[in-house]
């Protein structure tokens, strides 16, 4: 009886560590993305590129 809810504390304990983990690394793949956006319109800046000329 005692030992059922002692794994049940673990699964959840370890269930909420993964989903902490998955978290983080979505913030850290969202920090990566947006410090590519920057440096890539840094570099149409510095090229003189727009999107509306690539239409062209």
């Amino acid at each position: 009886m005692f030992n059922k809810n002692k794994n049940n504390q673990n699964y959840d304990y370890y269930e909420n560590m993964q989903l902490n983990r998955i978290y983080y690394e979505l913030e850290e793949v969202n920090r990566r993305i947006r410090n590519l956006n920057n440096r890539l319109r840094r570099i149409e800046g510095f090229l003189g590129l727009t999107a509306d000329e690539e239409n062209k």
